[in-house]
């Protein structure tokens, strides 16, 4: 039975990182194609942002770092950064510091009720 439930959970880890490398790729390398100019146009923007960076903290939350909150949003914070850096350098694209606010607010906001569940639960 544990050795059941040990492959269980490196499989649904594997699916999160996987996850997360989709994502990733869909920010970084499909966010760098001219189509993307434009694709989320204001206030629809910030939507796409919250929705993005808040799945990428819950499934790290859920691949690897229960029980440690500050380390989910560090590394939110590092991929929103690089996001923004990125932006910068785009043709028809910017960074902006409320893009970024919005990621960690989402990413704040959904690691604290991750973080509040598993207390109770426990």
């Amino acid at each position: 039975m544990m050795t059941i439930l040990m492959r269980y959970n490196r499989l649904f880890r594997f699916v999160c990182f996987a996850s997360i490398v989709c994502i990733l790729i869909g920010i970084f390398w499909l966010g760098a194609q001219p189509v993307a100019v434009g694709f989320f146009p204001e206030p629809i923007d910030k939507i796409a942002h919250s929705a993005t960076f808040g799945l990428i903290a819950v499934l790290l939350w859920l691949a690897f770092l229960r029980g440690r909150p500050f380390i989910v949003l560090a590394l939110v914070a590092i991929i929103g950064t690089a996001d923004e850096v990125h932006q910068y350098f785009l043709p028809g694209r910017s960074a902006s510091v409320a893009d970024f606010t919005t990621d960690m607010i989402a990413a704040v906001t959904i690691v604290s009720l991750l973080e509040y569940t598993r207390r109770r639960t426990e």
